[in-house]
């Protein structure tokens, strides 16, 4: 059986990444009885100050089907990533803008680390996603190509745009393998929104930073008519930007009665979205999108930007995109969501049922096998 070190910011019981832990969590779930998967993480969520409570630091924990190694702040040294890459089969780092990179990738150039590595592009250089704080980014790509970190490495991209994106960041003769990422497996959910016609539940379900775009989706609601819920979960990750939404959100009219319900439970998302029709998700640029997934196995329709690889082809009708960067994009977002709004009970229902239904005959197959032929 092959030993693949996984090593990443942050794993669970840690949640506030939301999809890098969701990527890391489905891939384990659905081959980890075909490979020896070893994590090598942090041993607090992000911006926390204390270690999770339940963990033993700098020794092995068994969750779920993985064994996980957590550090403390500053322990992605030299010393702890060699010894814990030295019987792996290979090394999949998730992301380059971190200290575990940099130190992975330089004990890879000095030939300490013997087997492949694999950096998983995590939609970082999608355009929406690299050009914020494009400036430091570009630099830092710049010093990691002149200084040969990315000599010798593979990366994993989930779709040729994103090859593409990494190409044209890492180099041209960057050597990408065709992963989607994986799905969360299918559970039985009972939608539980029972709303009438001239009325809806939203959610927006996702960390709250400016690539999101809870701003966005604020300024949406402000101009649909009808008796609308609105409730938001996320980690309020950007303060200063969640200020901005609070402000926004504050001008919404008295027929949109909003509330922010704090950060969600990883397990309990699919249920959270059963109780909403709506999954309003204006987002700039997402790699994946689980929580998409995740809100069709809920029941709850997803009304998002053209920025995700969920078209509505691929959603097979039970979901909708409006293309962020047109003009009428705010116009296209009010008419969707204004028609959900006038939908009957019943109507909403079928929605629902079909959004389970698709999520419930999903089949991950062919991404699962583009993991086994990159693993080698």
């Amino acid at each position: 059986m092959k030993k693949i070190l996984i090593i990443m910011g942050r794993y669970l019981p840690g949640y506030k990444d939301g999809g890098p832990v969701r990527s890391i969590k489905n891939l384990v779930d659905r081959l980890g009885e075909e490979y020896d998967f070893r994590i090598l993480t942090a041993d607090r969520d992000h911006g926390d100050d204390k270690p999770y409570s339940c963990i033993k630091v700098r020794d092995w924990n068994r969750v779920g089907a993985v064994k996980v190694y957590y550090v403390e702040p500053g322990g992605f040294d030299r010393e702890t990533v060699e010894s814990l890459a030295k019987g792996a089969d290979l090394v999949y780092l998730c992301g380059c803008f971190n200290d575990y990179a940099r130190t992975t990738l330089k004990l890879k150039k000095q030939g300490r680390i013997r087997c492949r590595v694999v950096i998983a592009a995590m939609g970082l250089f999608s355009p929406g996603a690299f050009h914020i704080k494009y400036p430091k980014k570009k630099a830092y790509m710049i010093l990691l190509k002149w200084l040969g970190y990315f000599k010798n490495v593979e990366w994993s991209a989930t779709s040729e745009e994103e090859a593409e994106d990494i190409r044209r960041e890492a180099g041209k003769d960057a050597v990408c393998h065709l992963a989607e990422d994986l799905p969360r497996k299918p559970e039985e959910i009972t939608h539980i929104a029972e709303t009438e016609e001239g009325n809806l539940r939203v959610i927006f379900l996702s960390r709250i930073s400016r690539k999101k775009n809870l701003l966005f989706a604020a300024k949406v609601l402000r101009q649909v008519k009808g008796n609308l819920v609105f409730d938001i979960y996320g980690n309020k990750e950007d303060v200063s930007y969640w200020e901005e939404c609070d402000e926004e959100l504050k001008k919404l009219p008295e027929n949109v009665k909003w509330e922010y319900r704090g950060e969600a439970d990883a397990e309990q998302v699919v249920k959270i979205f059963s109780g909403y029709d709506v999954f309003l998700f204006p987002t700039m640029a997402e790699n994946y999108g689980h929580v998409i997934f995740e809100a069709l196995t809920g029941g709850c329709v997803p009304v998002i930007s053209d920025k995700t690889p969920w078209t509505g082809e691929k959603m097979e009708g039970c979901g909708e995109n409006v293309k962020l960067d047109e003009k009428t994009a705010l116009e296209d977002f009010v008419k969707i969501v204004t028609k959900y709004t006038e939908m009957t009970k019943k109507e909403k229902q079928e929605a629902a049922d079909r959004c389970i239904a698709f999520a419930g005959a999903y089949r991950a197959e062919e991404a699962e096998e583009q993991y086994r032929k990159m693993f080698g």
